[in-house]
């Protein structure tokens, strides 16, 4: 009974390696022999180049890490996979190779031929090739580098204030009391000798009675007979004269003085400058003023500052004495004028990163009015400069570069140095040509292709640093063959 029970046990293990062996040889037959595409198409019932074509790769647009060789969804977020395109083989049918990858652009894949033609040279040695399809697809545009005049437009808003150096303050040189106010309020228009108000004071009583005994004494030794008194005479009138013209009495009133004889009890004071009033402290009724009280602040309006404020990287393009317009923004037809920068002050704000720039503005009519906001353009001729449109320069931080369009589907990433931005464009110190073609739509989506193709590229790829240390892991390898022991059946 045990002898048959040993039996069926070893008929069993004998069937199952049999069949084992025939479905590993069949799967090597089939994947490793001859015309393995023929023969596993027959197998399964299809003709050779129905399905999926060999070597195709799919990849998820949001997480560029997964691959497959067939279509799907991501395994992660569901999302469709989409096909990774490649380069047209060479010559010989190979599929081009991948370039080394560039900073910030790893691993762009350079193809080395279309058809029977070479891929255009690059002078950075990068490319990579977007059929024709999906140039019209994703809407590629082009427009070629050109040398053009550039106007850097900079516009501010500025304040309008008073000119500093046309501000008046007006004082009494004597002690006294006001007593008839002419100019009595603020804002009124002032000119050359119009009179102020007048005042009453016993330091100017006084000197109208020296000056009209020096004025009698002249006339009287004016005849002497030693020149020596005449000269006198004249001298201390003269200095009398002078006193009344030190404490603002005008020539006029002196002439007055002298025709009638008699001392005045109040003076008038005539203003020396023209303005308008814009701060007031003479007023009637006797008031005691001296020569620290401001009676007066006259502000010649006849021309203006207009205060505006600029950002410190547009500092390099402002310039004293260059020309500056003003517009109205209330006024329906537009109105500007012109006038210059006459001052930059020398510091920062720190919270708005911004400096402080003087205007200067004629003022016809008045126009212009203290703490009135306007529009303040500067237009900066930078002169003939290669420039491209700002749509065509990507910004990484650390570099800018540019998608040149090579022709026949190929583009080139290439580092470029920026100089001036302005009217929309920007000037290229180098890296381009004139005639260049650069990219201005679409080149973020080259941009991301490129990087995919690099993460495809290198992906699996050990890093050096790796490679060292799997070297020196396996520099000392040993390998020992040993005979495998035969399984016994029943064991």
């Amino acid at each position: 009974m045990m002898n048959f029970v040993k039996r069926s046990m070893f008929r069993r293990g004998l069937s199952g390696v049999v069949v084992l062996v025939a479905i590993v040889g069949m799967g090597l037959y089939f994947w490793k022999g001859p015309g393995k595409a023929t023969r596993f198409g027959q197998f399964l019932g299809s003709e050779p180049g129905h399905g999926r074509t060999e070597g195709e790769t799919y990849y998820c647009p949001m997480h560029t890490t997964y691959k497959s060789d067939k279509p799907g969804n991501c395994p992660i977020c569901s999302m469709k996979l989409v096909r990774l395109e490649k380069a047209p083989s060479n010559g010989q049918g190979k599929p081009a190779g991948n370039s080394p990858s560039m900073p910030g652009m790893p691993g762009m894949p350079m193809p080395s031929s279309v058809g029977s033609q070479a891929a255009p040279e690059s002078s950075s040695g990068h490319t990579i090739f977007v059929a024709p399809q999906r140039q019209q697809l994703i809407g590629v545009q082009s427009v070629p580098a050109a040398l053009r005049s550039l106007v850097k437009e900079i516009r501010t808003v500025g304040k309008v204030a008073y000119d500093e150096t046309k501000l008046t303050h007006i004082h009494t040189k004597v002690t006294g009391y006001i007593e008839q106010v002419f100019v009595d309020y603020v804002g009124k228009i002032v000119k050359i000798g119009d009179p102020l108000f007048t005042i009453y004071s016993p330091d100017l009583v006084s000197t109208q009675e020296e000056y009209l005994l020096a004025l009698r004494s002249r006339n009287t030794l004016k005849s002497s007979s030693f020149q020596w008194v005449s000269t006198g005479s004249e001298s201390l009138l003269e200095a009398a004269r002078q006193r009344l013209r030190l404490w603002d009495i005008t020539d006029d009133e002196i002439e007055t003085l002298e025709k009638e004889g008699k001392v005045k009890r109040a003076l008038t004071i005539y203003s020396a400058v023209s303005g308008i009033v814009t701060e007031r402290a003479a007023y009637h009724h006797g008031r005691f003023v001296n020569p620290e009280m401001d009676l007066y602040t006259l502000v010649d309006l006849s021309t203006v500052w207009v205060i505006g404020e600029v950002y410190e990287y547009e500092l390099p393009f402002v310039k004293v004495g260059q020309t500056a317009e003003i517009e109205f923004p209330y006024v329906p037809e537009k109105k500007s004028l012109r006038g210059k920068i006459t001052f930059t002050y020398p510091y920062l704000d720190p919270k708005s990163r911004t400096a402080k720039v003087r205007f200067e503005f004629a003022n016809p009519n008045f126009v212009l009015k203290p703490d009135m906001f306007l529009n303040v353009k500067l237009r900066i001729n930078l002169g003939e400069q290669l420039v491209v449109p700002e749509d065509a320069v990507l910004n990484t931080g650390s570099e800018q570069y540019v998608f040149v369009d090579k022709g026949d589907g190929y583009f080139e990433p290439r580092p470029v140095k920026l100089g001036a931005e302005a009217g929309g464009y920007y000037a290229i110190e180098s890296g381009l040509k004139a005639g260049d073609r650069v990219v201005t739509a679409a080149n973020f989506i080259l941009d991301s292709e490129s990087r995919l193709k690099g993460a495809f590229a290198n992906m699996g790829k050990p890093s050096g640093e790796e490679m060292r240390k799997s070297t020196a892991a396996t520099s000392n390898l040993k390998v020992d063959l040993v005979e495998p022991k035969v399984a016994k059946v029943g064991q």
